[in-house]
């Protein structure tokens, strides 16, 4: 049986940002002028439910209870710091829920319409046998949740070898790759639905990325296209290269972004990102070839691990 929550509103445009912009849903269709209503669908794919939302001339009638709540159940505290950041980032607070049950279990938003929308974390256990789900509890992680924000931790560094994911947890440091790869292993191992690993390629400049503004003024650029790995957990980014790193820092400054899987980290994810710096430089305003901004970019890098 599929499911879907329609509701009548005079916010058709500040609902549909709310949801996909702050809760992370997509827009899956709409429609325009049928029978004078506007409308348009958002969920998660594949899911076997979403919500309606539509307009019409005949302005909505609503009545809120403070009881009446949609329940997002999370799989982790880092998708629920990520949603009330966005939250925080369009003006919207949290606020006490009536139900005290709420008030313990959960967080509470309200959407434009002045409807509740609760924001519980349900803790998905790790169950599998696999040797990376064996050294992720060898660290006393037991759930989905504490492996996101474990990681997080962990500083940046490059591992001795790119390959091996299992690294990120021996050596105690990793990389926008190496520890969104492990990421997505995790979920796949133990079977955490609606992940997926995401390879971006952003303007990476001294503002979006702490660390790298010198070398970019030393060398004249405003910004350098550089790939950058994170993870998308029920349609929310989650980006946990380090403690500071948030998704929102670079959300603006996005030029491209596709799935893949974490074996495309390594030649594959270099091979794509030299492929657009060859276009790129294409400019003449850039001034610098693709091999040079390679190099201005490793300069980067290293600053960073500093």
């Amino acid at each position: 049986m599929d499911f879907r929550y329609a509701r009548h509103t005079n916010n058709l445009e500040a609902l549909t940002a709310f949801y996909t912009n702050v809760i992370g849903m997509e827009r899956l269709g709409g429609f325009e002028g049928h029978a004078n209503y506007n409308g348009v669908f958002l969920g998660f794919p594949n899911a076997d439910w979403h919500l309606e939302f539509t307009s019409s001339e005949g302005q909505a009638s609503q009545v809120t209870d403070e009881d009446d709540l949609l329940v997002f159940y999370l799989s982790s505290k880092e998708e629920l710091k990520a949603i009330l950041k966005s939250a925080e980032q369009g003006g919207i607070n949290p606020v006490r829920s009536k139900n005290p049950y709420w008030q313990v279990h959960g967080v509470q938003i309200n959407d434009p319409d002045g409807f509740g929308v609760i924001l519980s974390v349900k803790e998905e256990p790790l169950q599998s046998k696999d040797k990376l789900t064996e050294l992720v509890r060898g660290k006393d992680i037991d759930t989905w949740g504490a492996f996101l924000s474990y990681i997080r931790e962990l500083p940046y560094g490059r591992n001795s070898n790119r390959t091996d994911m299992g690294l990120v947890l021996k050596e105690n440091k990793g990389t926008c790759s190496s520890k969104h790869a492990l990421a997505k292993t995790i979920a796949d191992a133990n079977e955490i639905k609606g992940v997926e690993l995401i390879l971006g390629i952003y303007k990476m400049n001294g503002e979006n990325t702490n660390g790298v503004g010198a070398v970019m003024a030393e060398y004249g650029l405003d910004y350098i296209p550089e790939a950058h790995c994170y993870i998308k957990v029920n349609g929310k980014r989650l980006d946990l290269t380090n403690p500071a790193s948030s998704f929102l820092n670079i959300k603006q400054d996005v030029l491209q972004e596709r799935p893949i899987e974490p074996a495309d980290t390594g030649a594959f994810k270099q091979a794509f990102h030299k492929a657009f710096l060859q276009n790129w430089v294409k400019d003449p305003a850039i001034g610098y070839s693709a091999d040079q901004v390679w190099s201005i970019r490793e300069e980067c890098i290293r600053a960073l691990q500093q």
